[in-house]
């Protein structure tokens, strides 16, 4: 299978002789395969696991994205992405970075929310005789 890695300003990795991915999606992990139906999934942090043709395994700690498998190909894009050789490292980087700015994100939407709220309230009053 051909795999490409996108990050929002370059082309973070490539190869064209993956034999298996396993990744985590919203449902749980899944296994792509080459024979594979086209598919496509919601990417979760956690880690992505490329193994080539001739056993060389890769794994990488992503962020939110999106993996999209069509025919051979299969495109992967994501806020961030760390290549690593250790598996128990990048399970770090994920739980302590990657969900660390998940729930600020999270925080900040609410606030947010709670700001478009009390403008739109104002907005009404103003109209009020």
């Amino acid at each position: 299978m051909e795999i490409s890695i996108f990050l929002p300003t370059s082309i973070y990795w490539k190869t064209d002789t993956a034999e298996k991915i396993i990744a985590e999606g919203r449902e749980g992990y899944f296994t792509l395969l080459p024979r594979h139906i086209d598919y496509v999934a919601i990417l979760v942090p956690g880690i992505l696991t490329v193994e080539n043709v001739d056993g060389t395994v890769f794994y990488f700690a992503v962020d939110h994205g999106t993996l999209v498998k069509r025919g051979p190909s299969v495109s992967i894009s994501t806020r961030n992405a760390i290549l690593g050789k250790e598996m128990e490292i990048l399970a770090q980087v994920v739980e302590g970075e990657f969900k660390q700015i998940s729930e600020m994100e999270k925080k900040s939407r609410s606030a947010l929310t709670g700001l478009e709220y009390g403008l739109l309230r104002r907005f009404a009053e103003l109209g009020k005789p």
